[in-house]
């Protein structure tokens, strides 16, 4: 074989090597529905018990230091996945602790068509009324006093962005994607965040960190999951931190307990399920045992 066909041959191994490498990447949509489906993973119903910590701090020594006294609240919250895929979803949150705030509650119906709201309704016993949240203002306003939003809670609808992988690196020892989701028009007016970067692990398909920035693309908060366990088959983050970085507050959320794979009855979702504490009690005190 002489120089030009040896030449010729190598050229074409190269290609077919490099065709074969693009042919297997995948691309950022593929990933973010991958990342959606192992999200989605759960069994359709959930009981969670989450403690919630918030405190304005500061910085010295690269460490973070709360300058007050945290704010703790406790928290019970029950989900069930709703329709033939089940990709509508319907959440009840109730407040066990402090006892000054016990008994106010939130309950969110999420739909999974393009261009239907959600609805979230909040009740005060103090008020004695139920009232419902629009998401689309503020982001839906404070989870119960936290640095994270109502908008923050809720599951993405992968369809409201367009994706872009940024680079291909490392995050604490895992490989990862850091993917750029950008929000469609129809949801940016509809949200308090302009684009989201994620840290999404090659191996588990499930999202790290996050940085989000505001409407003037100016990046406002850090989301960071610590504490990744497989709980019930189901890739599960026990500790969320979400850093506002304009405000210096950060709020730490901690999964105490939780389950999957439960009996939740249709009528744990009801606005009774906020107003009558005996139902209430009567219901999720079910739900308790079965997690024993």
């Amino acid at each position: 074989m002489n120089i030009r066909a040896k030449s010729i041959v190598a050229s074409t191994i190269l290609w077919c090597c490099l065709a074969a490498t693009r042919s297997g990447a995948m691309t950022a949509d593929e990933i973010i529905m991958k990342v959606d489906e192992v999200m989605r993973e759960a069994d359709s119903t959930m009981l969670s018990k989450i403690e919630l910590t918030t405190c304005k701090y500061t910085v010295a020594n690269n460490r973070m230091k709360c300058t007050e006294k945290p704010r703790v609240t406790i928290i019970e919250n029950i989900r069930r996945d709703y329709g033939p895929d089940l990709r509508d979803s319907r959440a009840v949150s109730i407040v066990l602790e402090p006892l000054r705030d016990k008994g106010i509650g939130m309950l969110s119906y999420q739909y999974e068509e393009m261009n239907k709201e959600n609805d979230t309704w909040l009740y005060l016993p103090t008020l004695g009324k139920v009232k419902r949240i629009i998401s689309s203002s503020d982001g839906g306003g404070s989870f119960f006093g936290s640095e994270f939003l109502v908008e923050d809670m809720e599951t993405r609808k992968v369809q409201d962005y367009s994706y872009e992988i940024i680079e291909e690196t490392k995050y604490n020892g895992r490989d990862v994607w850091v993917i750029a989701s950008r929000l469609n028009p129809d949801k940016a007016r509809k949200s308090v965040y302009g684009k989201i970067l994620s840290w999404v692990d090659k191996e588990r398909f499930f999202t790290l960190k996050e940085d989000l920035y505001n409407r003037n693309m100016k990046r406002s908060k850090q989301k960071i999951m610590r504490n990744i366990q497989k709980i019930d088959n189901v890739w599960v983050a026990k500790k969320i931190s979400m850093n506002n970085l304009e405000t210096r507050r950060i709020s730490n959320m901690e999964f105490l307990s939780v389950t999957f794979n439960i009996d939740v009855a249709n009528e744990m979702f009801s606005q009774r399920i906020l107003t009558d504490r005996s139902f209430r009690e009567k219901n999720i005190e079910k739900l308790r045992a079965s997690m024993e």
